[in-house]
């Protein structure tokens, strides 16, 4: 089973495979470090936000190209609950 961060790196690399652009023009082309998206893409490091919002205005995608219809239902539902002390 992918989990949210999987399901977000492989839907980023199919976008950048489907353009046909490499991992380092791409970095060149979103302003992050090549070695790091790498590591990023191969599920080596965590991404950080800022590199998660640069790829998707690079790629025209929204928040809605990663949801699952089973993440909305449950968001939609009420059904998350809340981290201890977030309130």
């Amino acid at each position: 089973m992918v989990d949210d961060e999987g399901r977000i790196v492989m839907r980023l690399e199919q976008a950048r495979a489907y353009r046909g652009i490499s991992v380092a023009e791409l970095a060149r082309r979103v302003g992050v470090d090549r070695k790091r998206l790498w590591r990023v893409l191969n599920g080596e490091r965590a991404m950080r936000v800022d590199e998660f919002v640069r790829l998707c205005v690079f790629f025209g995608m929204g928040i809605g190209a990663f949801a699952t219809a089973d993440l909305m239902r449950e968001i939609r539902s009420g059904g998350v609950a809340e981290e201890p002390g977030s309130r």
